[in-house]
């Protein structure tokens, strides 16, 4: 942090700029990688290589976060790694308009590498500024720490809302909707991949179409990374040298195995495993098994706005209802919600006479979904206070294993077996989230009454001194 007499200098419009710009740069970068990952599993089904894709870009990833953030963030700064960053997504989809293994997964790969480095910079830049605004402002750091990552996550959730719209406006071709009705018993919690060539709906829909979504996807990223280049201020103004950093990579690789031995990050492993495993399932497996299977490729995009419209909402809705209320009933209400969901996959048979079945199950996912993510990054950053940067890494790690894990199989298993087995990590989940709870609740009480003790020990002896 800069001193007084620079921070000074800072005007808080500025500020509120480089956050507009930074939120707006991801806003567009991930209407571009959602809206393509969204696609996957149904554009490129042949050979399970969408899903394939994708399990290479959150393998990349799991290697990235042990890694490449530090030092990419002390080499470059802030800015040019989130600049260099972003464009490591450029290579992934300019590959969706020669879709092969050979040019889909080290692209995929690519992109993996630069997601964490990405992230990182992000976290950092919008932390440093938080905190010269609160100077300049004269507020707690906290409460600009939560407006600014406020502003920037309602921005970024909202990338699916539009990425879908993109790709619902182009797909509008009819011949993706024709399919016999014998076809819908082969989808839903029924659906393998290895009946691909008896769905029609599951026909690759013509390349013009598909070429028209990517340009705009690409358009998007190359836009999001000049409106970084041009517009937001480097760090330097704020503090940020170049070369600084306060844990070194081996520090910190060692500070997240070593988180791993307490006992309450080792609870929270199957939730925090469960949260890229749903997200995952969401993507690969309610896109491919039921929305294309039964309506058509074409209906993704539309019925998707429905997720990143309700998910944007709920995280504002419980945002405010969780100062209100507490994380434990807002969470409940999150893990009913998801429960819900899968259980419906489970038992219902698809039909596109159910249309709004659709948009019930991406309404109650997005309930689910937002919840989770928000309150238990909540969790990590409450219960861990003193180790969060190891705590996140650790986040980081294990979401992205459910992610690779479930795409990795995505090809393997049926969408029924991969319900149940996602339903049973969450009880479990549930079950260690619970524990954790209870312990820090007695953690809590016991401080407490030690304190109490240590209170009525001085009086005591207060009493002996006076007396």
């Amino acid at each position: 942090v800069p001193a007084d007499q620079d921070v000074e200098s800072v005007g808080k419009w500025r500020i509120l700029k480089n956050i507009a710009v930074i939120s707006v740069a991801f806003l567009l970068q991930f209407t571009a990688f959602q809206g393509t990952g969204s696609l996957q599993s149904s554009i490129n089904a042949a050979g399970g290589l969408g899903t394939t894709s994708l399990s290479a870009v959150f393998g990349a990833i799991i290697i990235s976060c042990a890694f490449i953030p530090t030092l990419a963030i002390r080499k470059l700064t802030a800015k040019w790694t989130l600049c260099l960053s972003m464009l490591c997504y450029v290579p992934y989809i300019m590959s969706q308009f020669y879709p092969q293994f050979y040019t889909l997964i080290p692209a995929g790969c690519l992109a993996g590498l630069g997601a964490a480095p990405m992230w990182a910079a992000q976290s950092t830049y919008l932390t440093q500024v938080a905190y010269i605004y609160a100077r300049v402002t004269q507020q707690p750091p906290e409460a600009a720490i939560v407006r600014f990552f406020g502003i920037f996550y309602l921005c970024w959730q909202s990338a699916e809302l539009w990425g879908n719209l993109i790709s619902g406006l182009v797909l509008s071709a009819p011949h993706t909707n024709e399919t016999d009705a014998s076809d819908y018993t082969l989808c839903g919690a029924n659906f393998c991949a290895s009946k691909l060539k008896d769905i029609a709906n599951l026909h690759r829909p013509p390349d013009r179409e598909i070429f028209t979504i990517m340009g705009i996807y690409l358009a998007c990223i190359c836009l999001a990374v000049i409106l970084l280049i041009f517009l937001l201020d480097p760090l330097t103004m704020y503090g940020e040298q170049r070369g600084g950093g306060k844990v070194s990579v081996i520090k910190l690789l060692v500070a997240t195995f070593r988180q791993l031995r307490k006992p309450n990050q080792l609870l929270l492993v199957p939730l925090t495993t469960f949260i890229g495993m749903e997200q995952a399932n969401f993507a690969a497996d309610l896109t491919q098994a039921f929305i294309s299977c039964t309506l058509g490729i074409s209906e993704i995009g539309f019925i998707l706005v429905s997720f990143g419209l309700c998910n944007s909402l709920f995280s504002l809705i419980f945002g405010f209802l969780t100062k209100k209320f507490g994380r434990i009933w807002i969470l409940i209400i999150g893990l009913i919600a998801i429960s819900a969901c899968y259980l419906i996959m489970l038992l219902w048979q698809p039909s596109p006479h159910q249309k709004w079945m659709f948009f019930l199950i991406c309404c109650l996912y997005a309930l689910g979904d937002s919840i989770l993510q928000i309150q238990i990054n909540g969790m990590y950053g409450a219960i861990f206070e003193k180790n969060k940067e190891a705590a996140f890494s650790n986040y980081r790690l294990f979401e992205s294993l459910g992610y690779l894990v479930t795409y990795a199989l995505s090809t393997v298993l049926c969408a029924r077996t991969k319900l149940i087995s996602a339903l049973g990590l969450l009880v479990i989940g549930t079950v260690g989230w619970i524990v954790v709870e209870w312990r820090v609740k007695s953690s809590k009480s016991f401080e407490s009454n030690k304190l109490d003790e240590t209170k009525a020990t001085h009086a005591e002896v207060y009493k002996v001194i006076e007396g």
